[in-house]
Protein backbone atom coordinates (compact mmCIF):
# COMPACT_ATOMS: atom_id res chain seq x y z
CA UNK A 1 0.00 0.00 0.00
CA UNK A 2 2.80 2.63 0.81
CA UNK A 3 4.56 1.45 -2.60
CA UNK A 4 1.24 2.65 -4.44
CA UNK A 5 1.01 6.11 -2.38
CA UNK A 6 4.75 6.84 -2.63
CA UNK A 7 5.50 8.87 -5.46
CA UNK A 8 9.40 8.94 -7.00
CA UNK A 9 11.19 10.12 -10.23
CA UNK A 10 9.08 11.41 -13.16
CA UNK A 11 7.43 10.27 -16.26
CA UNK A 12 8.70 11.14 -19.64
CA UNK A 13 6.85 14.48 -19.70
CA UNK A 14 8.40 15.18 -16.65
CA UNK A 15 5.64 16.51 -14.58
CA UNK A 16 3.74 13.08 -13.31
CA UNK A 17 5.54 11.72 -10.39
CA UNK A 18 5.66 7.82 -10.55
CA UNK A 19 4.28 5.32 -8.13
CA UNK A 20 7.32 3.65 -6.43
CA UNK A 21 5.08 0.31 -7.27
CA UNK A 22 5.28 1.05 -10.89
CA UNK A 23 9.46 0.14 -10.71
CA UNK A 24 9.71 -3.30 -11.49
CA UNK A 25 12.64 -3.63 -9.19
CA UNK A 26 10.31 -2.53 -6.68
CA UNK A 27 7.74 -5.32 -7.45
CA UNK A 28 10.31 -7.78 -7.67
CA UNK A 29 11.18 -7.34 -4.13
CA UNK A 30 7.77 -7.22 -3.01
CA UNK A 31 5.44 -9.70 -5.44
CA UNK A 32 6.49 -12.76 -4.93
CA UNK A 33 6.65 -12.28 -0.87
CA UNK A 34 2.83 -11.43 -1.65
CA UNK A 35 3.21 -14.44 -4.25
CA UNK A 36 4.42 -16.32 -1.07
CA UNK A 37 1.87 -15.19 1.48
CA UNK A 38 -0.87 -17.14 -0.21
CA UNK A 39 0.89 -19.68 -1.01
CA UNK A 40 1.24 -20.07 2.54
CA UNK A 41 -2.05 -19.64 3.30
CA UNK A 42 -3.35 -22.71 0.51
CA UNK A 43 -0.39 -25.00 2.51
CA UNK A 44 -1.34 -24.17 6.26
CA UNK A 45 -5.20 -24.90 4.95
CA UNK A 46 -4.45 -27.90 3.65
CA UNK A 47 -2.45 -28.76 6.62
CA UNK A 48 -4.76 -28.18 9.49
CA UNK A 49 -7.30 -30.33 6.93
CA UNK A 50 -4.56 -33.30 6.69
CA UNK A 51 -4.13 -33.46 10.10
CA UNK A 52 -7.77 -32.79 11.31
CA UNK A 53 -8.84 -35.46 8.64
CA UNK A 54 -6.09 -38.13 10.23
CA UNK A 55 -6.07 -37.51 13.83
CA UNK A 56 -9.36 -35.90 15.37
CA UNK A 57 -11.06 -38.21 13.48
CA UNK A 58 -10.52 -41.36 14.95
CA UNK A 59 -9.81 -43.09 11.63
CA UNK A 60 -6.47 -45.33 11.22
CA UNK A 61 -3.51 -43.72 10.85
CA UNK A 62 -0.05 -45.66 10.01
CA UNK A 63 3.20 -44.88 11.24
CA UNK A 64 4.27 -44.28 7.60
CA UNK A 65 1.89 -41.55 7.73
CA UNK A 66 2.55 -40.29 11.59
CA UNK A 67 6.32 -39.63 10.36
CA UNK A 68 5.39 -37.95 7.32
CA UNK A 69 3.50 -35.57 8.81
CA UNK A 70 6.13 -34.45 11.18
CA UNK A 71 8.71 -34.83 7.87
CA UNK A 72 6.33 -32.56 6.30
CA UNK A 73 6.11 -29.81 9.54
CA UNK A 74 9.31 -29.97 10.29
CA UNK A 75 10.34 -28.96 6.83
CA UNK A 76 7.35 -26.26 6.30
CA UNK A 77 7.90 -24.55 9.98
CA UNK A 78 12.18 -24.31 8.68
CA UNK A 79 11.00 -22.55 4.87
CA UNK A 80 8.39 -20.76 5.83
CA UNK A 81 9.07 -19.05 8.95
CA UNK A 82 12.79 -18.23 7.42
CA UNK A 83 11.09 -16.51 4.77
CA UNK A 84 8.21 -14.81 6.41
CA UNK A 85 11.25 -13.53 8.56
CA UNK A 86 13.30 -12.20 5.89
CA UNK A 87 10.23 -10.78 4.23
CA UNK A 88 9.36 -8.62 6.88
CA UNK A 89 12.91 -7.18 6.80
CA UNK A 90 12.52 -6.61 2.60
CA UNK A 91 9.83 -4.98 3.02
CA UNK A 92 10.98 -2.68 5.95
CA UNK A 93 14.07 -1.94 3.39
CA UNK A 94 11.37 -1.36 0.61
CA UNK A 95 9.50 1.26 2.44
CA UNK A 96 12.64 3.14 2.77
CA UNK A 97 13.77 4.92 5.59
CA UNK A 98 9.97 5.65 6.41
CA UNK A 99 9.87 1.97 7.50
CA UNK A 100 12.87 2.63 10.40
CA UNK A 101 9.89 4.10 12.17
CA UNK A 102 8.29 2.86 15.13
CA UNK A 103 5.13 3.90 13.65
CA UNK A 104 5.42 1.94 10.42
CA UNK A 105 4.46 -0.96 12.39
CA UNK A 106 7.39 -3.39 10.93
CA UNK A 107 9.87 -2.41 13.82
CA UNK A 108 7.57 -4.05 16.23
CA UNK A 109 5.83 -6.90 13.45
CA UNK A 110 9.70 -7.83 12.75
CA UNK A 111 10.93 -8.28 16.49
CA UNK A 112 8.03 -9.59 17.80
CA UNK A 113 8.17 -12.51 14.31
CA UNK A 114 11.73 -12.73 14.76
CA UNK A 115 11.95 -15.35 17.13
CA UNK A 116 10.00 -17.86 15.15
CA UNK A 117 13.01 -19.55 13.00
CA UNK A 118 14.28 -20.65 16.37
CA UNK A 119 11.42 -21.62 18.71
CA UNK A 120 9.27 -24.67 18.68
CA UNK A 121 12.46 -26.20 16.28
CA UNK A 122 15.57 -24.57 15.08
CA UNK A 123 15.63 -24.31 11.50
CA UNK A 124 19.10 -25.10 11.02
CA UNK A 125 17.97 -28.76 13.22
CA UNK A 126 14.97 -28.89 11.65
CA UNK A 127 16.46 -30.23 8.06
CA UNK A 128 17.91 -33.16 9.92
CA UNK A 129 14.71 -35.33 11.08
CA UNK A 130 12.96 -34.43 7.62
CA UNK A 131 15.91 -36.38 5.68
CA UNK A 132 15.64 -39.50 8.52
CA UNK A 133 12.12 -39.90 7.26
CA UNK A 134 12.91 -39.32 3.44
CA UNK A 135 15.73 -41.79 3.31
CA UNK A 136 13.62 -44.50 4.34
CA UNK A 137 11.38 -43.22 0.93
CA UNK A 138 14.89 -43.91 -1.09
CA UNK A 139 15.15 -47.14 0.64
CA UNK A 140 11.60 -48.25 -0.22
CA UNK A 141 11.86 -47.24 -3.99
CA UNK A 142 15.83 -48.98 -4.38
CA UNK A 143 14.45 -52.09 -2.54
CA UNK A 144 11.16 -52.28 -4.52
CA UNK A 145 8.77 -52.80 -1.82
CA UNK A 146 5.02 -52.04 -1.45
CA UNK A 147 4.84 -47.62 -2.15
CA UNK A 148 1.07 -48.12 -1.46
CA UNK A 149 1.84 -47.66 2.49
CA UNK A 150 2.96 -43.75 1.05
CA UNK A 151 -0.43 -43.35 -0.86
CA UNK A 152 -1.39 -40.58 2.38
CA UNK A 153 1.65 -39.06 2.55
CA UNK A 154 3.29 -35.59 0.93
CA UNK A 155 6.39 -37.69 0.14
CA UNK A 156 4.60 -39.79 -2.41
CA UNK A 157 5.20 -36.36 -4.54
CA UNK A 158 8.78 -37.58 -4.41
CA UNK A 159 8.36 -41.48 -5.56
CA UNK A 160 7.71 -41.08 -9.34
CA UNK A 161 10.79 -38.71 -9.25
CA UNK A 162 13.21 -40.95 -7.65
CA UNK A 163 11.86 -44.28 -9.22
CA UNK A 164 13.16 -42.57 -13.10
CA UNK A 165 16.50 -41.06 -10.71
CA UNK A 166 17.17 -44.26 -9.41
CA UNK A 167 16.19 -46.93 -12.44
CA UNK A 168 16.00 -44.39 -14.81
CA UNK A 169 17.75 -45.37 -18.18
CA UNK A 170 18.13 -41.76 -19.32
CA UNK A 171 18.64 -38.59 -16.91
CA UNK A 172 15.25 -36.52 -16.94
CA UNK A 173 15.20 -33.19 -18.42
CA UNK A 174 12.76 -30.09 -18.53
CA UNK A 175 10.03 -30.83 -20.78
CA UNK A 176 9.13 -26.86 -21.71
CA UNK A 177 10.16 -26.11 -25.47
CA UNK A 178 9.44 -22.68 -25.67
CA UNK A 179 9.10 -19.54 -23.06
CA UNK A 180 5.49 -20.15 -22.77
CA UNK A 181 5.96 -23.72 -21.83
CA UNK A 182 7.86 -22.67 -18.31
CA UNK A 183 4.64 -21.10 -17.46
CA UNK A 184 2.81 -24.13 -17.50
CA UNK A 185 2.57 -25.17 -13.93
CA UNK A 186 2.85 -28.79 -14.36
CA UNK A 187 6.06 -28.06 -16.25
CA UNK A 188 6.93 -26.30 -12.70
CA UNK A 189 6.37 -28.23 -10.31
CA UNK A 190 7.45 -31.27 -12.24
CA UNK A 191 11.07 -29.36 -12.14
CA UNK A 192 10.97 -29.02 -8.24
CA UNK A 193 9.82 -32.62 -8.07
CA UNK A 194 13.17 -33.23 -9.45
CA UNK A 195 15.30 -30.99 -7.79
CA UNK A 196 14.35 -32.44 -4.30
CA UNK A 197 14.27 -36.14 -5.49
CA UNK A 198 17.82 -35.64 -7.27
CA UNK A 199 19.03 -33.45 -3.97
CA UNK A 200 17.42 -36.40 -1.70
CA UNK A 201 19.46 -39.13 -3.69
CA UNK A 202 22.31 -37.07 -3.43
CA UNK A 203 22.28 -37.10 0.12
CA UNK A 204 21.66 -40.94 0.14
CA UNK A 205 24.83 -41.39 -2.41
CA UNK A 206 26.86 -39.47 0.05
CA UNK A 207 25.98 -41.36 3.40
CA UNK A 208 26.84 -44.76 2.19
CA UNK A 209 30.17 -43.34 0.25
CA UNK A 210 31.88 -41.55 3.28
CA UNK A 211 30.58 -45.03 5.16
CA UNK A 212 32.34 -47.31 2.71
CA UNK A 213 35.75 -45.03 3.16
CA UNK A 214 35.42 -45.77 6.55
CA UNK A 215 33.66 -42.86 8.82
CA UNK A 216 31.03 -43.41 11.23
CA UNK A 217 27.60 -42.96 10.29
CA UNK A 218 27.74 -40.20 12.94
CA UNK A 219 30.36 -38.69 10.89
CA UNK A 220 29.45 -38.86 7.43
CA UNK A 221 26.04 -37.21 9.02
CA UNK A 222 27.77 -34.30 10.46
CA UNK A 223 29.74 -34.05 6.98
CA UNK A 224 26.06 -34.27 4.88
CA UNK A 225 24.11 -31.14 7.69
CA UNK A 226 24.89 -29.01 4.44
CA UNK A 227 22.98 -30.64 1.95
CA UNK A 228 20.32 -32.23 4.37
CA UNK A 229 19.33 -28.00 4.63
CA UNK A 230 18.77 -28.24 0.68
CA UNK A 231 16.98 -31.42 0.50
CA UNK A 232 14.68 -30.05 3.57
CA UNK A 233 14.43 -26.44 1.78
CA UNK A 234 13.59 -28.02 -1.79
CA UNK A 235 11.19 -30.48 -0.37
CA UNK A 236 9.12 -27.82 1.40
CA UNK A 237 8.82 -25.80 -1.84
CA UNK A 238 6.97 -28.84 -3.36
CA UNK A 239 4.64 -29.56 -0.73
CA UNK A 240 3.82 -25.46 -0.95
CA UNK A 241 3.80 -25.69 -5.01
CA UNK A 242 1.72 -29.32 -5.04
CA UNK A 243 -1.01 -27.98 -2.31
CA UNK A 244 -0.94 -24.44 -3.61
CA UNK A 245 -1.99 -26.53 -6.95
CA UNK A 246 -4.24 -28.37 -5.29
CA UNK A 247 -5.67 -25.68 -3.42
CA UNK A 248 -6.92 -23.77 -6.06
CA UNK A 249 -8.37 -26.40 -8.06
CA UNK A 250 -10.33 -27.23 -4.68
CA UNK A 251 -11.41 -23.98 -4.53
CA UNK A 252 -12.40 -23.53 -8.12
CA UNK A 253 -14.44 -26.45 -8.40
CA UNK A 254 -16.10 -25.80 -4.88
CA UNK A 255 -16.92 -22.79 -6.74
CA UNK A 256 -15.19 -20.60 -3.54
CA UNK A 257 -12.99 -19.34 -6.48
CA UNK A 258 -14.21 -17.74 -9.65
CA UNK A 259 -12.66 -18.00 -13.10
CA UNK A 260 -10.78 -14.82 -12.75
CA UNK A 261 -10.09 -15.30 -9.17
CA UNK A 262 -8.29 -18.93 -9.80
CA UNK A 263 -6.60 -17.32 -13.13
CA UNK A 264 -4.95 -14.77 -10.46
CA UNK A 265 -4.16 -17.21 -7.48
CA UNK A 266 -2.34 -19.64 -10.87
CA UNK A 267 -0.67 -16.42 -11.54
CA UNK A 268 0.81 -15.96 -7.97
CA UNK A 269 1.65 -19.68 -7.96
CA UNK A 270 3.63 -19.30 -11.36
CA UNK A 271 5.55 -16.13 -10.06
CA UNK A 272 6.02 -18.22 -6.75
CA UNK A 273 7.68 -21.09 -8.58
CA UNK A 274 9.64 -19.30 -11.22
CA UNK A 275 11.54 -16.68 -8.69
CA UNK A 276 13.21 -19.45 -6.67
CA UNK A 277 13.71 -21.29 -9.95
CA UNK A 278 15.44 -18.21 -11.01
CA UNK A 279 17.12 -18.01 -7.52
CA UNK A 280 18.30 -21.51 -7.43
CA UNK A 281 18.72 -21.83 -10.88
CA UNK A 282 22.15 -24.01 -9.84
CA UNK A 283 19.98 -26.66 -8.18
CA UNK A 284 18.20 -27.24 -11.53
CA UNK A 285 21.13 -26.21 -13.88
CA UNK A 286 23.67 -29.03 -12.47
CA UNK A 287 22.57 -32.12 -13.57
CA UNK A 288 21.26 -31.01 -16.91
CA UNK A 289 17.95 -30.97 -15.75
CA UNK A 290 17.61 -27.20 -17.01
CA UNK A 291 19.34 -25.87 -19.84
CA UNK A 292 20.65 -22.40 -20.22
CA UNK A 293 17.92 -20.85 -22.51
CA UNK A 294 15.22 -22.22 -20.02
CA UNK A 295 17.09 -20.21 -17.52
CA UNK A 296 16.87 -17.12 -19.89
CA UNK A 297 12.60 -18.08 -20.17
CA UNK A 298 12.49 -17.94 -16.67
CA UNK A 299 14.23 -14.28 -16.05
CA UNK A 300 11.35 -13.31 -18.70
CA UNK A 301 8.72 -14.80 -17.50
CA UNK A 302 9.17 -13.18 -13.90
CA UNK A 303 9.20 -9.91 -15.62
CA UNK A 304 5.97 -10.57 -17.73
CA UNK A 305 4.18 -12.14 -14.38
CA UNK A 306 5.20 -8.51 -12.69
CA UNK A 307 2.87 -6.37 -15.07
CA UNK A 308 0.54 -8.78 -14.97
CA UNK A 309 0.15 -8.78 -11.34
CA UNK A 310 0.60 -5.17 -10.99
CA UNK A 311 -3.13 -3.83 -11.62
CA UNK A 312 -4.49 -6.49 -8.97
CA UNK A 313 -1.49 -5.94 -6.65
CA UNK A 314 -2.74 -3.64 -3.78
CA UNK A 315 -6.18 -5.50 -3.86
CA UNK A 316 -4.47 -8.75 -3.23
CA UNK A 317 -3.18 -7.37 -0.03
CA UNK A 318 -6.29 -5.56 0.78
CA UNK A 319 -8.02 -8.98 0.32
CA UNK A 320 -6.36 -10.54 3.39
CA UNK A 321 -8.28 -7.93 5.37
CA UNK A 322 -5.86 -7.35 8.25
CA UNK A 323 -7.42 -4.47 10.23
CA UNK A 324 -5.74 -0.49 10.81
CA UNK A 325 -5.62 -1.81 14.70
CA UNK A 326 -3.86 -5.29 13.74
CA UNK A 327 -1.26 -3.44 11.41
CA UNK A 328 -0.61 -0.71 13.71
CA UNK A 329 1.19 1.25 10.78
CA UNK A 330 1.05 4.62 10.05
CA UNK A 331 2.39 3.24 6.04
CA UNK A 332 -0.06 0.16 5.89
CA UNK A 333 -3.43 2.19 6.78
CA UNK A 334 -6.42 1.97 4.65
CA UNK A 335 -7.70 5.08 3.84
CA UNK A 336 -3.74 5.96 2.35
CA UNK A 337 -3.51 9.12 4.71
CA UNK A 338 0.06 8.21 5.46
CA UNK A 339 2.22 11.16 6.07
CA UNK A 340 -0.07 12.99 8.75
CA UNK A 341 -0.41 9.65 10.54
CA UNK A 342 3.17 10.14 10.67
CA UNK A 343 3.16 13.46 12.10
CA UNK A 344 0.57 12.28 14.47
CA UNK A 345 2.91 9.84 15.44
CA UNK A 346 5.98 12.23 15.75
CA UNK A 347 3.56 14.32 18.02
CA UNK A 348 2.82 11.88 20.37
CA UNK A 349 6.22 10.52 20.75
CA UNK A 350 7.50 11.11 24.59
CA UNK A 351 10.70 12.42 23.00
CA UNK A 352 8.72 15.46 21.50
CA UNK A 353 6.33 16.53 24.52
CA UNK A 354 9.27 18.83 26.07
CA UNK A 355 10.71 21.52 23.82
CA UNK A 356 14.12 21.26 24.07
CA UNK A 357 13.73 17.16 24.25
CA UNK A 358 15.06 15.46 27.57
CA UNK A 359 18.77 15.11 27.74
CA UNK A 360 19.03 18.32 26.90
CA UNK A 361 20.20 19.81 29.79
CA UNK A 362 22.15 17.43 31.68
CA UNK A 363 24.06 16.41 28.40
CA UNK A 364 23.77 18.35 25.32
CA UNK A 365 23.34 22.04 26.56
CA UNK A 366 27.03 21.42 28.60
CA UNK A 367 28.54 20.42 25.16
CA UNK A 368 26.61 23.11 23.19
CA UNK A 369 26.78 26.16 25.16
CA UNK A 370 30.36 25.23 27.39
CA UNK A 371 32.49 23.73 24.45
CA UNK A 372 32.77 20.13 24.38
CA UNK A 373 36.74 20.57 26.46
CA UNK A 374 40.40 20.20 25.65
CA UNK A 375 41.07 16.40 24.44
CA UNK A 376 43.40 14.79 26.55
CA UNK A 377 43.95 11.27 24.82
CA UNK A 378 42.34 8.24 25.74
CA UNK A 379 44.46 5.23 27.65
CA UNK A 380 43.87 1.84 25.93
CA UNK A 381 42.48 -0.98 27.92
CA UNK A 382 43.71 -3.91 26.08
Amino acid sequence: RYSALRRQGYDEDSKTELQILDYTQQQHRIFPMIAASYCFFFTGKKRLGSIERRLVSHGTVTKAEVSDIHASSSSLKSFTTTVAADGIEDCRKACGGHGFLQCSGLAELYTTYLQNPTVEGDNHMLPQQVVKVLLKVVQSVQTQEDLSIYDNCDSRYLIPSLKAIIYGASAQRCSAQSEADMLEIPVLVTAFQHRAARLLVEVAQQLQSLMMKGKSMSQAWNESLIQMAKVSSSYSLLIVLKNMQEGINDETNSGTLGKNESQVMEDMLRLFALYWMEKQSGDFLEDGYLQSKHVGWIRSNVLKLLSVIRPNAVALVDARDFSDFQLKSALGRYDGDVYPAIMEAARRDPLNQTEPGPGYEPHLRRLIKDGVGVYTGTASRL
